[in-house]
C-alpha cells in the first residue's frame, strides 16, 4: 500500500495525508465515510478538508461554484481538479498525482493527474 509520508503541518497537507489514509477504500455514491462505509469523489473531498478543520460543499458542483479557482500552473497539494463538466472531483496529491474515489466497483486509488480521461475531461482547479 502507498502511504504518506510528507509533511502535515498546514491544513493542505492534513487533507492529502487523510486522502492517503483512504486508498483502497470503495467508492459509494452518495457517501461520506469513514473507509468501511466507502466515499464519492466529492465525499472524499469534504472528508478530506473536514479532517483538516476546513468545511467545503458536499459535492463537485458546490465545490466549483464556492471555492477560490486557482490556474492549473499554480497547482498546490490539496487543491481540487474539478471534471466532465464540473461532476466529478479530485484530491492533487503533489508530483503529477491525484487521489479520486472513481466510480461504483472500483476503490479509492492514486493515480496520475495525466490519465487520459482525467486530462481531457478536466475543467479547472479550486482551492478550499
Amino acid at each position: 500500500p502507498v502511504t504518506y509520508t510528507g509533511p502535515t503541518s498546514s491544513q493542505a497537507d492534513k487533507a492529502v495525508a487523510f486522502a492517503y489514509a483512504q486508498l483502497g477504500c470503495p467508492y459509494v455514491y452518495g457517501a461520506t465515510g469513514p473507509c468501511h462505509m466507502g466515499f464519492d469523489c466529492s465525499g472524499l473531498a469534504q472528508a478530506a478538508w473536514a479532517a483538516a478543520g476546513v468545511n467545503i460543499p458536499r459535492d463537485s458542483y458546490g465545490q466549483w461554484a464556492g471555492l477560490p479557482h486557482v490556474s492549473l500552473s499554480s497547482i498546490e497539494p490539496g487543491d481540487l481538479l474539478i471534471y466532465n463538466g464540473e461532476g466529478h472531483v479530485a484530491i492533487y496529491v503533489g508530483g503529477g498525482y491525484i487521489i479520486d474515489s472513481p466510480q461504483t466497483g472500483m476503490d479509492v486509488e492514486k493515480i496520475p493527474e495525466s490519465t487520459p480521461w482525467y486530462a481531457d475531461n478536466l475543467d479547472g482547479v479550486v482551492r478550499p
